[in-house]
This record gives structure tokens, sequence and C-alpha cells, in this order.
């Protein structure tokens, strides 16, 4: 997969949590995974996406809204990703 498709992937998984489909943990663990997984992402990026999996793992519930602020702000975190690196 390319890195577009893999980050849009994401957000449908982010979706997903959102609807309280996928569990916490789980979706941590995806999401952490799949940002590792891209080639050519400057270390800064990583960085970012460990704190925003920290944010999950310690302020998971409220992302389990999608008019929340911390769920919109990871949205545009990666269609940030998108629209700079795929």
């Amino acid at each position: 997969m390319t890195i577009k498709n893999e980050l849009e992937s994401l957000l449908i998984e982010l979706d997903k949590y959102a609807k309280s489909q996928t569990n916490r943990a789980d979706f941590a663990l995806t999401f952490i995974e799949t940002i590792e997984s891209l080639d050519d992402l400057p270390f800064s990026i990583l960085d970012e996406a460990r704190e925003w999996q920290y944010k999950i793992e310690t302020e998971g519930d409220s992302l389990q809204s999608a008019s929340n602020t911390l769920n919109n702000s990871l949205k545009i975190w990666i269609k940030r990703l998108i629209t700079t690196y795929a």
C-alpha cells in the first residue's frame, strides 16, 4: 500500500474507534504500527506519533466522539501527513 492508502485506512480506523467499534488498545497499536511502518517519514513525525499514541492511551475515551476536539486534531494531523508525505 502507498503512504496515502495507509493513512487513509488509519482515518477509517479512527472513525471506527470513535464509534466504539474498536477498543482503545487495538487502536493505539494500529495507530503507532501504521505510522512506524511508513517509509521516509522524518524522525520528528515519529516523535509526534508517539505523543499521539500516549494521548490515545491516556485520553482515549475522549476520542470516542466524532465531534471531540482531540479526535478532530488527530484527523487534521493525519490529513497533514497525507498532504505532505503522500
